[in-house]
């Protein structure tokens, strides 16, 4: 009865073969709450750009009248700025929710250091965290007055920052193979 007991309890830590407590396993959890933190942040900037894009639409877009039938061309390019980069972030948020991690495969892990690639990936992860960080606090406290080009162009170096910490990441699982 004891000897059952005990290997039912062991069964129930192992995960049925998945042991929870050992560093590779825990360097690939680490991994996936990385990304998906990193992926959340991305959303909450694109939709902190949608309200400032609907902020600046009411303030600095005027309805049609008689007098004046279009908006000004320079505030809806400047909407246009404001969705292209909002856009940019969502395919970016699909992207890292996305990104492929090594498989757990017995044979594979015979031949490759499988702990020290999930190391390398979580480093890879804060390369693409600390810039969609930045990007969620700046898209956060941005005012429909603060948009200008410096701002389009400062986000959009943020994007391709993050753009290039994925292309590097994919390129680092691509060479492990």
């Amino acid at each position: 009865m004891a000897e059952s007991v005990r290997g039912l309890l062991t069964n129930l830590l192992s995960a049925y073969g998945y042991n929870l407590y050992e560093g590779k396993n825990r360097a690939r959890a680490d991994d996936i709450l990385v990304r998906e933190k990193t992926a959340g942040h991305l959303s909450e900037a694109a939709t902190a750009l949608r309200a400032l894009r609907i902020a600046y639409q009411k303030r600095f877009v005027p309805p049609p009248s008689r007098e004046n039938p279009s908006p000004p061309p320079e505030r809806l390019a400047a909407m246009r700025a404001i969705g292209t980069i909002q856009e940019r972030l969502g395919d970016l948020e699909s992207r890292v929710r996305g990104m492929s991690v090594p498989t757990q495969d017995r044979v594979w892990e015979k031949l490759r250091n499988e702990r020290n690639l999930l190391n390398q990936l979580i480093v890879q992860d804060y390369n693409l965290l600390a810039p969609a960080s930045t990007l969620l606090e700046r898209c956060v406290a941005m005012k429909p007055a603060d948009w200008n080009d410096d701002v389009e162009t400062a986000l959009g170096d943020l994007i391709e920052q993050i753009e290039g910490a994925a292309r590097q990441r994919a390129a680092l699982l691509q060479g492990s193979l």
